[in-house]
């Protein structure tokens, strides 16, 4: 588990890396803007496949406890999941990548359709090694695919290679789990994994989950594509004003959110085991998030332009404020996380996905429709989505708790 946890430090660190290389090496106006739209669409979507990691997890982990043998075959689905994901990327490509990438329309749907077609069996196979507890494979698959993408990335800079460089590099890692098959023995011998359940109640349950990780994926990852598409013009002006909220919200997200998605399964911990005190079990780590977020936004406001100005490109430049305002909207997204957990703790799956899908539509409804409506600036924009966006889906989460009294006392 040590292994695992360096492997998730490294992979979250190696991410910004890419990024703030990819900020030196590419035009903010165009080229960075197009990249960071493409590896928020990548990555929002792998959210949604990571749903099959989930349950495989599930399955493999109470088969080899509880001894039933099922007829699922993670691999037969996650090949039939590969098929819909290929074409939905292409439908995806053919319709919307020109405004996402015009730059390299072509190039981005073919890496898409690839990316996330390979993904879906790393997804499978990051269940299977967790589940059969190969933590040691599994740390290795983690690192090795945000490695590869950080030494890319760092030769691509060397060598002056532009944006299609950059699309590669946003794919590349989705095939890691051939390497890991391919070097470990261990991991090989465990492809024939016996699930817990049969094919169909595997298929259903593979659904729900992907649904639940895709709705908070959306809302976390997948921002700065929404962003683009809410802010869609060519002018390189403002399209490097766009890129520099989109790298704002990317820098202001790190201090809070990737603290607190290692700490929810100790939140798990705590809400199930204060079920019924869930409300003041609640309320001491939302205090905590949001006044690191009081905290961060100040630091930010002070702190931020000078960390700008001296490791970014002057293009990417935002003010205090903002910053610090991006920074507290880091904090209320936490809030969501928490409030989130909670719903999850005591098994209420609709209401976990109601709030992560309402925050989700209230955030994207304000994008679009506070400059159409307000006239609002970027800026402007994108600070009330991420705050009032999150609140909804938080508020959601927290009616689901007041109207399951019986889960919530059992």
């Amino acid at each position: 588990m040590k292994a695992l946890s360096f492997a998730t430090v490294f992979a979250a660190l190696s991410g910004f890396v890419v990024l703030w290389v990819a900020s030196w090496s590419l035009d903010a106006g165009t080229q960075m803007l197009c990249f960071q739209a493409y590896w928020s669409l990548f990555f929002a979507s792998a959210g949604f496949i990571d749903g099959i990691t989930q349950e495989t997890t599930r399955a493999v982990s109470s088969a080899r406890t509880s001894g039933m043998a099922g007829t699922a075959n993670p691999w037969r689905l996650g090949a039939v999941i590969a098929a819909v994901v290929a074409v939905l990327a292409l439908v995806f490509g053919v319709v919307l990548m020109g405004q996402l990438v015009p730059l390299d329309r072509s190039v981005a749907t073919g890496l898409l359709v690839f990316g996330l077609s390979s993904y879906v069996f790393q997804a499978v196979l990051s269940g299977i090694l967790s589940g059969t507890q190969l933590w040691s494979q599994y740390a290795a698959l983690v690192a090795f695919d945000s490695g590869i993408r950080l030494v890319l990335a760092g030769v691509a800079w060397a060598a002056g290679f532009g944006l299609p460089a950059f699309l590669i590099i946003t794919v590349i890692g989705a095939l890691t789990w051939v390497l890991i098959l391919a070097a470990s023995s261990h991991a090989r011998s465990q492809i024939r994994v016996t699930l817990d359940v049969d094919r169909s109640e595997f298929t259903r349950r593979v659904g729900a989950a992907i649904v639940a990780t895709g709705a908070s994926a959306t809302l976390i990852t997948g921002f700065p594509m929404l962003v683009k598409f809410a802010f869609p013009s060519l002018d390189p002006a403002a399209g490097a004003a766009v890129a520099a909220i989109n790298q704002a919200v990317l820098l202001t997200r790190a201090p809070v959110l990737v603290p607190l998605q290692r700490f929810q399964s100790a939140l798990v911990v705590r809400f199930v085991t204060n079920r019924a005190r869930i409300y003041s079990s609640l309320l001491r780590p939302i205090a905590a998030v949001l006044g690191i977020g009081v905290v961060g936004f100040a630091a930010a406001w002070l702190i931020g332009p000078w960390i700008l100005r001296a490791f970014f490109p002057p293009e990417l430049f935002v003010p205090g404020l903002p910053l610090g305002l991006l920074t507290f909207a880091s904090a209320v997204m936490g809030a969501l996380i928490i409030t989130g957990t909670a719903v999850l703790a005591l098994e209420l799956h609709t209401w976990y996905v109601a709030g992560w899908v309402a925050g989700s539509v209230a955030t994207f409804a304000l994008l679009f429709a506070l400059p159409a409506v307000g006239g609002t600036g970027v800026a402007t924009t994108v600070i009330a989505a991420l705050i009032l966006g999150p609140l909804t889906g938080a508020l959601v989460h927290v009616i689901g708790l007041s109207g399951n009294q019986d889960k919530v006392n059992a």
